[in-house]
């Protein structure tokens, strides 16, 4: 046995290390709301990043203190979420989701703005129209399974290339050659 290609914690045997990254693992990682929160955080906190100088900015004060982004952001990650944008939804139910959760979540920032360090009333609007953003595009991602037919897509091609496909020559591709019924 190759040692090197194992871990070993509490005498557990783990899987080998897999040097190359699946596409499809890539992918996933990139469509994953993680980022979009994390960058929800930073705006909340007063930041903007600047693209050229390759790091976060101080812009303003924070829109509210850490309590308040704190509740904001549980709110808002129990549905920017990869369990909802890797969902399937359809488009009847997505209104009735986000109406919902707005009803729900809104009322909780209003009632308690103050606490949250929300200086001025008018500041109340612009999280509503995050909370209802946010949690309508959330939703629309998993519009029709969108997401996971990204990746269904993705390993479907990479299996095609990877096993081949029949092409105009008449010759057989991978299940073709390994299909016992076939007419060789």
């Amino acid at each position: 046995m190759n040692e090197e290609n194992y871990a070993y914690e509490d005498n557990e045997v783990l899987p080998p290390a897999t040097k190359k990254e699946e596409a499809e693992v890539g992918i996933i990682r990139e469509l994953s709301p993680v980022k979009v929160l994390n960058q929800l955080r930073m705006e909340l906190k007063g930041y903007y990043y600047d693209y050229d100088e390759q790091k976060w900015v101080k812009l303003r004060e924070p829109l509210m203190n850490d309590k308040g982004i704190g509740k904001y952001l549980s709110i808002i990650s129990s549905v920017v979420t990869d369990l909802v944008t890797f969902s399937s939804y359809k488009p009847e139910e997505i209104n009735k989701l986000v109406e919902y959760i707005c009803e729900k979540a809104i009322p909780v920032i209003h009632i308690n703005y103050k606490e949250y360090g929300i200086q001025e009333k008018s500041d109340l609007q612009i999280i509503d129209i995050q909370i209802f953003n946010l949690t309508k595009a959330a939703f629309h991602k998993a519009l029709g399974a969108g997401d996971r037919n990204v990746i269904r897509g993705t390993y479907g091609e990479q299996m095609m290339y990877k096993y081949g496909y029949p092409n105009q020559n008449n010759e057989k591709g991978f299940l073709g050659r390994i299909n016992p019924f076939s007419k060789r």
